[in-house]
């Protein structure tokens, strides 16, 4: 792949980890340079609850990425996203008139004017395209040259709250990014483990993370419905810990590496070794028991996902074909066949590997993790839809905490940049 330049940066902010890669623009889409995976602190499904905690993590993830580089490299643009409900998607028709005369050739510069109408609401931080009409009637995906009087945009609009859109910024403030923009979780997890056909024909993409769910509904190639559920990973740990009498380190080591949602299939008699909690003594679990206590949280947060998305699954134009579940919860083993058991549908582990994409490359020891899918997702994201639709946040004035334009200030800031220098050279004189 010929390279031709330009470092995107994405951080997934989430309530256990926080996930971070650098990624390089090539003529075919993205080479992912390193990555990095740090526990998150100061994090909930609530939102932040610790800037400084919180912060001091995003520093870390960044440090560790820029480590594995051989020369400092620049983070370019940056492309967050985070696991709490801060994100809405809402389904919009805006009609644009052309000519009230005679027939017009619809430009690109039509569609970007569409497109930059709506990103200039405050509270909209991306656009998705879903179909547009002529007036004569047609529906088409792409109506540039074509001819009409007037087009009828369908599109998906992602919104946040503008507070909670502030405090993330805040996060980030001082890195010195290019710009900066926001996506919606659902949307990229689903675009790093969907395959064109299955976006196409219908499908549900459950990104079930350590305390949250997220689910988005795919048709004809875009979401068409989004549903959040606080609950997650977490919860079905929690559980196993308490009836288990065991830590949450070593319940989350049972769930992973000893458990079984296909609890049937585990013999009777099979036992593993654990350590009490309490008195920190060794003794053995039932590997069934252990299992069906998995299968039976896991079952209920499935169970509490569909009701949620009835009103998608009741819609009669969207008959989805199956359900992709991803993040760290597909790791757990038999989880697919709680799936189909629930939704009553085909259903699979998503991983990039899984999806056929071929639009980002390196990385290549996590590209079957189910981890890893919505870090994939954002290159993917970024290369299909970011030039007309990403709306940015200009970081570069909010590098310093002083006022632009404040000669003076800045001049005293530069002399006690210079003095700092100077006493640490000092200092290893000394």
């Amino acid at each position: 792949m010929a390279k031709i330049g330009g470092m995107m940066t994405v951080v997934d902010i989430g309530t256990y980890n926080i996930k971070a890669a650098l990624g390089e623009r090539v003529s075919d889409g993205f080479k992912i340079l390193g990555y990095s995976t740090v526990k998150s602190n100061g994090f909930s499904a609530d939102g932040i609850i610790d800037a400084i905690g919180l912060r001091a993590s995003i520093g870390e993830a960044l440090g560790e990425l820029q480590s594995q580089m051989n020369k400092k490299v620049p983070f370019g643009e940056l492309l967050i996203t985070s696991s709490s409900d801060i994100f809405q998607m809402e389904e919009k028709r805006i009609e644009s008139v052309l000519s009230k005369e005679k027939l017009e050739v619809v430009k690109e510069s039509h569609i970007r004017d569409i497109h930059s109408a709506l990103m200039k609401q405050d509270d909209i931080v991306d656009v998705i395209p879903v179909s547009y009409k002529l007036d004569d009637g047609r529906s088409v995906i792409n109506p540039v040259s074509m001819l009409t009087t007037r087009i009828l945009s369908y599109v998906v609009l992602v919104k946040i709250d503008n507070k909670a859109r502030d405090e993330i910024l805040g996060l980030f403030d001082g890195y010195g990014f290019t710009s900066v923009s926001l996506s919606h979780p659902g949307v990229l997890a689903a675009e790093g483990v969907l395959n064109e056909s299955e976006k196409d024909r219908g499908i549900l993409c459950l990104e079930m993370g350590y305390s949250t769910t997220k689910i988005t509904a795919y048709a004809n190639g875009v979401p068409v419905g989004f549903r959040f559920v606080p609950l997650g990973v977490y919860n079905i740990i929690k559980d196993m810990a308490k009836v288990f009498k065991v830590s949450y380190i070593e319940a989350e080591r049972l769930l992973f590496y000893h458990s079984n949602l296909n609890y049937e299939d585990v013999k009777e008699d099979e036992v593993m070794e654990t350590t009490d909690f309490d008195n920190k003594t060794k003794k053995e679990v039932k590997k069934r028991s252990v299992s069906l206590t998995a299968y039976a949280r896991t079952r209920e947060i499935f169970s509490i996902s569909r009701r949620s998305i009835n009103q998608i699954l009741n819609d009669p134009i969207f008959s989805p074909v199956g359900v992709v579940i991803t993040g760290g919860g597909a790791s757990i083993p038999g989880i697919s066949n709680v799936g189909s058991s629930v939704y009553n549908m085909t259903s699979r582990t998503g991983t990039y590997a899984s999806s056929n994409n071929v639009i980002v490359s390196g990385a290549e020891d996590i590209i079957s993790s189910s981890s890893y899918s919505l870090l994939f997702g954002a290159f993917v994201h970024r290369f299909r839809y970011g030039f007309l639709l990403r709306k940015t946040f200009n970081m570069a004035l909010k590098t310093s905490s002083l006022p632009v334009g404040d000669d003076e200030d800045k001049e005293n800031s530069n002399k006690m940049s210079f003095l700092k220098k100077v006493w640490e050279f000092l200092k290893k004189l000394v």
